[in-house]
């Protein structure tokens, strides 16, 4: 996948736990690029009292991922309402299944946003154990053992298809999120300055 435009989107990927908010975080530091955080986004809508926001904490507090059409809609309406043709973002959890990877690359390609979709992979286990001792910390509802259960289930069956159709496009950059946070970071640095893409310090 290639273009004359520097890279200005990242698609953060990787498991429940995978640390991609912590990642963003530091990118937007590193980079200056501005995360927008889909999980954020449904959690706080959950916490309304609408119809929709109804429907949504059931879906969350069962563990299950959102229609695909939820998370596109909201990146259009980001697309065209918010975002400058220059701004460089972040999307975490904007493609959590082969179906929603297609519109977020059609949406980005029609928008002449080129980008890179960066998978920061972890074993199970790993995922398993981080996700519960971060609820040990806050107590996150979709923390508990059922819940990782689920979750880690449907990103198997939902996101690997995601994984694989930006690798097909030739947009997949694969990190070992397993590794420490700083190494982490610095290899999903190194990769992205491969790309063109160096750190604003």
């Amino acid at each position: 996948m290639s273009s004359s435009k520097p890279i200005n989107t990242l698609v953060m990927l990787g498991k429940p736990g995978a640390g991609k908010g912590t990642q963003s975080g530091i990118l937007k530091e590193r980079l200056r690029f501005q995360p927008i955080g889909y999980g954020d986004f449904f959690r706080g809508l959950a916490k309304e009292d609408t119809f929709v926001s109804r429907k949504v904490k059931e879906t969350i507090d069962k563990g299950n991922l959102l229609p695909y059409w939820f998370p596109s809609f909201v990146l259009m309406d980001k697309m065209f309402n918010e975002l400058s043709e220059d701004q460089d973002i972040i999307l975490d959890g904007a493609a959590r299944s082969r179906k929603e990877a297609e519109v977020v690359h059609d949406v980005l390609t029609w928008f002449e946003r080129p980008y890179r979709a960066v998978y920061i992979d972890i074993p199970d286990q790993v995922a398993i154990d981080r996700l519960t001792e971060r609820r040990n910390l806050i107590n996150r509802a979709d923390d508990d053992a059922d819940h990782i259960k689920t979750r880690l289930q449907a990103y198997h069956d939902t996101v690997i298809p995601a994984i694989e159709y930006f690798r097909e496009v030739g947009s997949l950059i694969e990190i070992n999120g397993a590794q420490s946070m700083e190494a982490v970071s610095e290899e999903i640095l190194d990769r992205l300055a491969e790309e063109g893409l160096h750190p604003n310090y």
